[in-house]
């Protein structure tokens, strides 16, 4: 008998480590949605940050999910997980994917039988609403913005983009340029491509630096940008007297954040980005097929960019500072 009980608990130990909220194997306690968020790969600093922003709505709102993914970038295993999933019948599934034309009908075919899907992230073709970020019109403000204030509102600036030909780079370029362009005592001496390559974009600040030793900041519409600009501004015995504003990383700025070097470095925060994108997944479920909508707030999100015509939520950037830069191992 004493056999018996002991066999019973541990099996209701591992069951309560296997399909409890957050795990990775199944579904949650019986009564409550359970949401399946399937990330390109699991393990990477961004997509544990992506984690952590979905366990914090699940225990806000009351549900269960499961974050599970393959160990690296493999869509013929991410496709697997996703039909298992599908199969468990889970309530709602969170999606980010690389190869997108491989998804248009496995996302069709789950909404067909009842199971609601979004993206988050990059996100996947056919899914109901994607919840991503830094929006690159809102971002390229916020940018210009922060730059003109940081250098008083006059003085030579540079862009830094990556190639000339995104489409989503040049959403981002214009709108510093028309920010930047609204006071007259800034001179824009250029947008300069890098490829989105740091040696490049290194070498292209330190010539700038070079022929404009006068200049007091730059702008960048990628995030190889911004280190490249406090490394060439360090480089020349000008780190802090030239603003840096830009989409950045947490990781390779943090040294340049915590010294001054950087204090326009924005940052997509992934754990709110996902944490939004399990709040819009579960007002779908439990308020009559309710989207976002223009200025709606979302808790520890915030009120993000939501573009209606493009079935879109961005996440607000995040300013690094020296007090939250260790947040975001990234």
């Amino acid at each position: 008998m004493k056999r018996v009980l002991i066999a019973v608990l541990c099996i209701m130990i591992t069951a309560g480590f296997a399909f409890g909220g957050g795990t990775k194997e199944g579904a949650g306690e019986e009564g409550r949605l359970k949401f399946a968020i399937i990330p390109m790969f699991v393990g990477h600093p961004w997509f544990v940050r992506c984690e952590m922003g979905a366990k914090k709505a699940a225990e806000e709102l009351g549900i269960d999910y499961v974050f599970i993914g393959p160990e690296k970038a493999d869509t013929a295993k991410q496709l697997d997980i996703f039909t298992d999933q599908v199969n468990k019948g889970v309530d709602a599934i969170i999606l980010a994917v690389s190869e997108a034309e491989v998804w248009e009908k496995p996302v069709q075919d789950a909404r067909d039988k009842g199971i609601p899907v979004f993206g988050f992230d990059i996100g996947a073709p056919n899914t109901i609403w994607l919840a991503s970020g830094w929006e690159p019109e809102q971002s390229g403000v916020n940018i210009g913005e922060g730059l003109a204030e940081e250098i008083g509102k006059k003085g030579k600036v540079a862009i830094l983009t990556g190639s000339l030909g995104s489409p989503f780079l040049a959403r981002r370029q214009k709108a510093i340029e028309e920010t930047l362009a609204t006071y007259p005592g800034i001179e824009l001496i250029g947008v300069f491509p890098t490829e989105d390559d740091y040696e490049k974009a290194l070498t292209i600040c330190e010539s700038l630096i070079q022929a404009n030793p006068d200049i007091k900041g730059f702008a960048s519409t990628v995030s190889t940008g911004v280190p490249a600009a406090a490394k060439a501004a360090d480089n020349a015995g000008m780190a802090g007297d030239i603003a840096i504003w830009g989409v950045a990383l947490g990781v390779q700025n943090a040294e340049y954040v915590k010294d001054g070097t950087i204090k326009g470095g924005l940052i997509l925060d992934a754990g709110k980005m996902t944490y939004l994108g399990v709040r819009i997944a579960y007002d779908y479920l439990t308020k009559d097929g309710k989207l976002p909508q223009v200025g709606e707030e979302y808790g520890w999100a915030g009120v993000p960019t939501t573009r209606p015509d493009k079935e879109v939520s961005y996440a607000l950037d995040v300013l690094l500072t020296p007090e939250n830069i260790d947040d975001f191992e990234f």
